[in-house]
């Protein structure tokens, strides 16, 4: 049977939220023996600091290498590589684009995806870069999609380009591990306090300092203590030094580095919080829904979409200390926590589950697809519907 070729390529696996998602679609759309999924990450990959232990036995991995910074030959040995493969569709993310370049300009009957997985003016800075991906959005030589209205919205204000589709992200449920006994003895052996999770690198765009400045002031106030669990590896060093420095001194606030078994944590907490300065669709925050875990966010960007305020979570008026110091206080003393709760659950599976931005992407690899000029796989496109059925799912 001729499968159809899907090559999803990015920079590299890492523990991030872009990295989580391209692994969880790829396995999930592999499920069906129709479809021959391949992962190109162009940089190499440390298995305890990145997601390739969760590639799917069913999907095609393959690492250039790379190391920092540009490489010519990686992508020469790329190109040369999607020559003889011949995939039917490659769909880049976050800084994987360029890399595809020559490929494209030699290619007319592959078609070709990028994520915007942030704000379009995040995701892609500087002038040159902007205007020559705009180049390949405004010739439909790539096909721009994004993942909330919010970014999509951005995107049509920044490339003045109104062309994207719009996928929002999903994940599948979140698996427990052999750890889950030990964490919950270690932070959730009584309720004397309101355990608070944050899962995000430490950055500037994640705002940690405002958070650790508001549980503190929290904390300062009331006779219910939080504790609060900083999950992520270190991306700004001098920024983490100054948080070190903010808490010293204070049991209430640990940092724990990078973690793979975000879902151990999530699952004891009582909160989940996000007060990023901007977001284009977290992972976090659809991992925490499906746990219900209650988010307590910063109203910006998608997470005004993601999250109605005292329904699915809870929403800061502001990105002060004061008013998320405010909205941690009311989810604490919330009389609703378990009726919030379910809800969260709800909306992940009714809006985020990864079958349903499986069942979307694919839809959108077979609609353009089925527009290109490849006459002599033309009887690919008759052996793949819009529809399929995997077990009693239908796709």
């Amino acid at each position: 049977m001729l499968k159809l070729k899907i090559v999803h390529i990015i920079g590299n696996l890492g523990l991030g939220g872009a990295e989580r998602f391209v692994i969880d679609l790829c396995n999930e759309i592999a499920r069906n023996e129709r479809y021959e999924l391949s992962i190109i990450s162009l940089c190499e990959n440390q298995d305890k600091n990145s997601f390739v232990k969760d590639i799917a036995p069913n999907v095609n991995y393959l690492s250039f290498n790379k190391k920092k910074g540009f490489s010519l030959a990686v992508l020469l040995k790329l190109t040369n590589w999607l020559k003889m493969y011949r995939p039917h569709a490659v769909h880049s993310h976050l800084n994987s684009s360029e890399y595809l370049t020559l490929y494209r300009l030699f290619n007319n009957q592959t078609v070709f995806y990028h994520t915007i997985h942030n704000v379009a003016e995040v995701e892609c800075t500087g002038y040159f870069l902007k205007h020559f991906r705009k180049l390949h959005y405004w010739m439909n030589r790539v096909i721009p999609v994004t993942i909330s209205k919010n970014a999509s919205r951005t995107y049509k204000e920044y490339y003045n380009l109104s062309n994207d589709v719009l996928i929002e992200n999903g994940r599948p449920p979140l698996k427990i591990t052999e750890s889950y006994q030990d964490i919950f003895h270690q932070y959730k052996s009584t309720d004397k306090e309101f355990l608070l999770v944050h899962v995000g690198r430490i950055s500037a765009e994640k705002n940690q300092l405002m958070l650790i400045r508001a549980v503190q002031a929290f904390n300062a106030k009331e006779d219910k203590k939080c504790r609060l669990l900083i999950i992520g590896e270190v991306h700004d060093e001098k920024l983490f030094r100054h948080l070190k420095i903010q808490a010293d001194g204070d049991d209430l606030v640990e940092f724990l580095g990078g973690r793979s078994n975000v879902a151990d944590y999530l699952s004891i907490a009582d909160g989940f919080c996000l007060p990023s300065v901007f977001e284009g669709m977290p992972i976090t925050i659809i991992e925490s829904l499906s746990l219900g875990c209650i988010p307590i966010c910063t109203p910006i960007g998608a997470l005004t979409l993601m999250i109605e305020d005292g329904v699915t979570g809870f929403l800061s008026e502001d990105l002060s200390v004061r008013s998320y110091c405010d909205a941690i206080k009311r989810a604490v003393y919330s009389r609703d926590r378990k009726m919030i709760k379910q809800n969260a659950i709800t909306e992940f599976q009714n809006k985020y589950h990864i079958e349903i931005s499986a069942k979307r992407h694919l839809k959108t690899y077979i609609s353009m697809l089925s527009h290109a000029e490849r006459k002599e796989d033309a009887s690919v496109l008759l052996l793949y519907p819009s529809k399929f059925k995997r077990n009693d799912k239908v796709y």
